[in-house]
């Protein structure tokens, strides 16, 4: 297990664990095991129909082979980058820059997980050789990719999300140069945040507020946490509206 640091554009370093070779397997096995008992409930139910050969030739194939064969490529590009493996370990798939992976990102590493499949031991060894020799605990199709599995156990008791619902609340905005950035912008001072709030850091909430006052020319007595959190709920005010 490694920790990345990734420079945002606020010249502030975002730090993510990257998960280790034992989450990404067992991660994998519940993955495999999910497949595995559809397989066998398929089977049962075709098999229970009673349809004849080539029929049941072409429901194996559409849902069997198919559904088996994209499981990664559409379900971590439909649920953010994880799979129900994933989700149950902790961990999930995430470009060099922190966000969320390109279309182009994910198929490439479906197409190098489909090499790296231990169809033979020689080929189950690669991506262990791959993890354990990476800076970053990235098999083959995540270099080539350039993405990253990453921890998502955090502690952090802010909003997981930077929307809020503002139109239940009687709110007046304060800063409303906040629409000069955007929502990549917010996101990445969402993400600060919670790194701050995880690490129990103030001095980096300090530096967070300090950068995004300095951008957007605000000047301002609130405390860095009410000033950030200030401007998360302006955005949400401005940008519903």
């Amino acid at each position: 297990m490694a920790n990345i640091k990734i420079p945002t554009s606020f010249n502030i370093d975002l730090e993510f664990e990257t998960a280790n070779l034992f989450q990404r397997f067992v991660g994998w096995l519940i993955d495999s095991f999910i497949r595995g008992v559809y397989i066998v409930i398929l089977g049962y139910t075709v098999n229970n129909l009673q349809l004849d050969q080539v029929t049941s030739y072409v429901v194996y194939f559409f849902l069997g082979v198919l559904p088996v064969l994209f499981y990664f490529l559409v379900l971590e590009i439909i649920m953010n980058g994880q799979t129900p493996g994933k989700v149950i370990m902790n961990i999930k798939v995430r470009n060099m820059q922190g966000g969320q992976p390109s279309i182009s990102q994910h198929l490439i590493r479906w197409l190098f997980r489909l090499l790296e499949a231990p169809y033979f031991f020689w080929n189950g060894i690669i991506p262990v050789i791959a993890v354990i020799r990476s800076d970053y605990d990235q098999r083959l199709g995540d270099i080539v990719a350039g993405t990253i599995v990453v921890s998502t156990k955090t502690r952090a008791t802010l909003s997981g999300t930077i929307f809020r619902d503002m139109s239940a609340v009687d709110y007046t905005p304060q800063f409303p140069q906040i629409l000069k950035l955007s929502d990549r912008d917010i996101n990445k001072i969402k993400n600060l945040m919670d790194q701050a709030f995880k690490s129990r850091n103030p001095e980096l909430t300090a530096r967070v507020a300090y950068r995004v006052k300095d951008v957007l020319e605000i000047q301002t007595d609130m405390q860095p946490a009410e000033f950030l959190e200030t401007i998360l709920n302006d955005y949400n005010y401005y940008t519903t509206r």
